[in-house]
């Protein structure tokens, strides 16, 4: 028979999509903050956030999205369309980027 592990992580009593929305309503996050407080991959949590934007549009909410930014050279990556964190600046090639923040507001 197995044993129970101790440190298997404690049940989930809401799906990885309810508690995103409960923390990001809360507060403003990166992909790195919002995984490790919903105990997600970072990879996972940008797979489910186009469909949590669709989602909050039904619901007359939004998911506001404060850009990337270069730390050397203030380089603004607001039309980058993907969620995830860009790997180095097109302008400056530094790789010293600020991720992407995360919330919810209600549309006016």
């Amino acid at each position: 028979m197995a044993k129970a592990r101790d440190d298997a992580p404690p049940e989930r009593t809401q799906t990885a999509r309810e508690a995103m929305l409960e923390l990001l309503r809360e507060r403003t996050l990166t992909l790195r903050e919002l995984s490790q407080c919903a105990s997600l991959s970072e990879r996972e949590i940008a797979t489910h956030l186009p469909h949590l934007e669709r989602s909050l549009r039904a619901q007359g909410e939004s998911l506001v999205i404060e850009p990337a930014r270069c730390l050397a050279c203030n380089f603004d990556f607001s039309r980058r369309t993907r969620f995830s964190a860009p790997s180095r600046c097109p302008a400056c090639k530094s790789e010293r980027i600020e991720p992407p923040r995360f919330r919810i507001e209600l549309e006016p």
